[in-house]
């Protein structure tokens, strides 16, 4: 089927087909599923065989390399901390008085923080060893033995944690510079980066709010995931006799790598030269990034409080083994993304929604959304659909090309599903069922994005 239509359908019917695969009775493991859904997807989409071998090879290569290396290095640079005793010290002192209904809140600031110059990827595998802490100290102290709070309800403490954290990072991705999606789509359309981030700063904290905090009660009360036991004890148990390491190590451990990618993109921004700035690139890659903060975690968390070589080797072969069955799934997931986009679907998608007499800004949200449902990944729709609308752009002087970057990027993140490899890194990680991953994650991602194009059409009506 290679004309539009059958394109569309057989990308429809492919990614029907894995979810029936992994949730009926037969209970496909989500690695397979993916793989046989992608093959059958080139094959049906007319990919001759050893292209259809070759992109998927490209998807899974790429992700992994990528995604895959960053949750590693986050995964290791988690388990130091934690076997130092540091990120359990943190969490309780960052609970330390506070109440339940704080929690997310809390969350909110710090994922801020971390997220603002971080990918999502990236941002995420810097915050999970803390929210893994956080969400035991809740365990332990604000929630009885049935994990009821003070108001007798079932609460889930990794979700109370976990939605603020991806809802704050979503909108961050999503509409604030100099995240690739709202970078990409400026320099596409033609919009200026500082007024893209002037708009886009404030309806990603409208955004934070309804999707992180508010959103996180209903959703702890309604999902309860269960975490990989493994990788549960790789981020919050201390298995020394030490004293925990100093909070402010612990901090500064985390911060570090945030601090050098923040750099970078500051000296991105200000298009340095030289030595200095050659450095600061190089040092600001977010692998040599969380490889510098390693080594510092190990000097001064590992060997430096008296652990020897084997005991350090022993934590980080554990850590690895217990991300891998999680690196398979992730590497899945961008194969069949991969081929749904070399066969041709996302160019379908664009062709098809072209000649919609939608108002731009609508137009914009709409093209991004729909090839992110088929495709998958946030980049590309955003720079596909970028494509399609900037000659609309560019003739239609009293459209602002900010809010048409901010609309693309609000449509490029609605409903990830099972052709989504962040939707994979989140559901492993958290134990989630492909249910609740939908019942969460894929709510989360939904609710900034037609929220945010909600402001974005607000804001349409008062800026000329």
């Amino acid at each position: 089927m290679t004309s539009d239509t059958g394109l569309l359908i057989t990308a429809a019917a492919g990614i029907i087909a894995v979810i029936i695969l992994i949730t009926c009775p037969l209970k496909a493991h989500p690695f397979l599923a993916l793989s046989l859904g992608s093959i059958a997807i080139g094959l049906v989409a007319e990919m001759k065989p050893e292209k259809l071998i070759t992109s998927f090879g490209e998807g899974v290569g790429g992700v992994l390399g990528d995604v895959g290396i960053v949750m590693v290095l986050g995964t290791v640079l988690g388990t130091v901390l934690a076997e130092s005793g540091g990120t359990h010290a943190l969490a309780e002192r960052l609970t330390r008085g506070r109440g339940i209904r704080s929690i997310p809140w809390l969350v909110s600031v710090l994922a801020f923080i971390v997220g603002l110059p971080l990918f999502f990827e990236v941002a995420l595998a810097v915050l999970l060893p803390l929210l893994f802490s956080l969400a035991r100290r809740v365990q332990e102290t604000m929630l009885d033995e049935e994990g009821r709070d003070e108001r007798g309800r079932k609460v889930s403490p990794y979700m109370l944690v976990g939605v603020p954290a991806l809802g704050t990072v979503a909108s961050l991705h999503s509409l604030v510079p100099p995240h690739p999606g709202p970078l990409a789509a400026a320099g596409a359309v033609g919009a200026s980066v500082g007024d893209t981030l002037i708009h886009g700063l404030p309806l990603a904290l409208v955004t934070i709010v309804v999707s992180g905090p508010l959103l996180a009660g209903p959703l702890a009360r309604r999902v309860f995931p269960v975490p990989p036991q493994a990788l549960v004890e790789q981020f919050t148990v201390h298995h020394g006799s030490r004293k925990p390491a100093s909070v402010f190590l612990t901090v500064f451990s985390v911060l570090l790598p945030l601090l050098l990618m923040l750099a970078k993109a500051a000296e991105d921004l200000a298009g340095g030269s030289g030595t200095l700035h050659t450095w600061i690139e190089f040092t600001g890659e977010p692998v040599i990034a969380l490889l510098i903060a390693i080594v510092f975690a190990l000097g001064t968390l590992g060997y430096g409080r008296g652990h020897t070589g084997p005991q350090i080797k022993g934590f980080i072969d554990s850590s690895i083994l217990a991300i891998a069955p999680i690196l398979l799934i992730i590497g899945a997931g961008g194969g069949l993304k991969q081929i749904l986009v070399d066969s041709g679907i996302g160019e379908a998608i664009a062709r098809s929604t072209e000649s919609f007499g939608f108002p731009p800004l609508l137009l914009a949200w709409f093209i991004a959304a729909a090839i992110r449902i088929a495709v998958g990944s946030a980049t590309v729709a955003v720079i596909t659909a970028a494509g399609i609308v900037a000659p609309i752009v560019h003739t239609t002087p009293q459209i602002s090309p900010a809010l048409v970057v901010l609309a693309l990027g609000a449509g490029s993140i609605v409903f990830p599903h099972v052709n989504n490899a962040g939707s994979w890194y989140v559901k492993e990680s958290f134990g989630m069922s492909l249910g609740q991953m939908f019942r969460s994650f894929t709510v989360i991602e939904t609710t900034v994005s037609v929220l945010g194009l909600a402001l974005v059409l607000t804001l349409g009506e008062v800026i000329p």
